[in-house]
């Protein structure tokens, strides 16, 4: 494998340190990325500049798995467990639950935010038209339902990935057309519901 650049670099050290603590200092991340702060002040100005930069970055990776998802044709149930897998393998809710309240949500990071709702959910049209998906099951309901298992952490790194695993199973079975003969309690959360769990201002 390639040696990361050096912005990439930047980027997964950003990741790992903001997973820890979404408050921590850009000196912690310049130290985490083996370099020295200053070197990361002229590659972002602040460190709003920063985790917009670590959250357009987590979108992008999320659009790129579900957009590999909806180019697999032949097993579509396939196709869209393990789309959730490797957003739940690659740390994106867990992520996404580390930056809320911490980002002032620009133009930029809200038109990636609406390319990953469309993604997605064309991702959902196309698991239900081939009848493997119920169909009450919406694009908000997944993000909070993986938000939740990305949320399991015994202490141990790998411990904890086989456990979010297991319950990503067990969610994909309750996810199955043939689940839908109970019907699930209440409506779905709504699209604003998750965007106003956010700081969202104009920068």
């Amino acid at each position: 494998m390639p040696p990361l650049n050096a912005d990439r670099a930047v980027l997964m050290a950003a990741r790992d340190v903001l997973l820890r603590d979404p408050r921590a200092t850009m000196a912690a991340v310049a130290e985490e990325a083996g370099m020295g702060v200053a070197g990361l002040y002229r590659r972002y100005a602040n460190k709003q500049a920063l985790l917009r930069a670590v959250a357009a970055d987590n979108y992008r990776r999320y659009i790129a798995f579900a957009e590999a998802a909806l180019s697999d044709t032949e097993d579509p149930w396939h196709a869209f467990t393990d789309f959730l897998r490797q957003v739940l393998d690659d740390g994106l809710p867990r992520l996404t639950l580390a930056l809320r309240g911490e980002v002032d949500v620009d133009q930029g990071l809200r038109d990636l935010d609406r390319l990953a709702i469309d993604t997605t959910n064309r991702l959902l049209r196309g698991a239900r038209g081939s009848g493997i998906l119920r169909p009450d099951v919406t694009r908000a309901d997944i993000t909070l339902l993986l938000e939740q298992i990305g949320r399991i952490d015994v202490g141990d790194d790998v411990r904890s990935a086989a456990l979010r695993r297991r319950y990503l199973a067990l969610f994909c079975d309750g996810l199955r057309a043939e689940a839908a003969r109970r019907r699930l309690p209440g409506p779905p959360p709504q699209e604003g519901e998750l965007l106003g769990r956010w700081s969202v201002t104009t920068s």
